[in-house]
C-alpha cells in the first residue's frame, strides 16, 4: 500500500524473520529478489544481504522472472 512505504514496516518484519529463524538454529537468511524492482534489492542491501546468484524463475501463472537471489549470514 503506497501510503504505507517508507515508514520501515519491511525491515522490522524481515528483523523479526531473522531472529525467529536464528533461534531456529539457522546461521543464513536467503531471499529470492526480482530484478525489475532494483528498490527491493536495495533494501535487502541495506540490511546486509548481498547477492550470491542471479538468475530466471517461473511465478504462478507461468511467467518467466528474472531474479537475484540474495544473503545475509545471521548473528546474535
Amino acid at each position: 500500500m503506497p501510503e504505507k512505504q517508507g515508514q520501515g514496516l519491511a525491515k522490522a518484519l524481515i528483523a523479526e524473520l531473522e531472529q525467529f529463524a536464528w533461534a531456529k538454529g539457522k546461521t543464513i537468511s536467503k531471499c529470492k529478489v526480482r530484478m525489475s524492482v532494483p528498490r527491493n534489492i536495495e533494501l535487502y542491501r541495506s540490511l546486509g544481504y548481498v547477492v550470491v546468484k542471479e538468475g530466471k524463475t517461473e511465478n504462478r501463472n507461468g511467467f518467466s522472472l528474472s531474479v537475484a537471489t540474495m544473503e545475509k549470514q545471521l548473528t546474535n
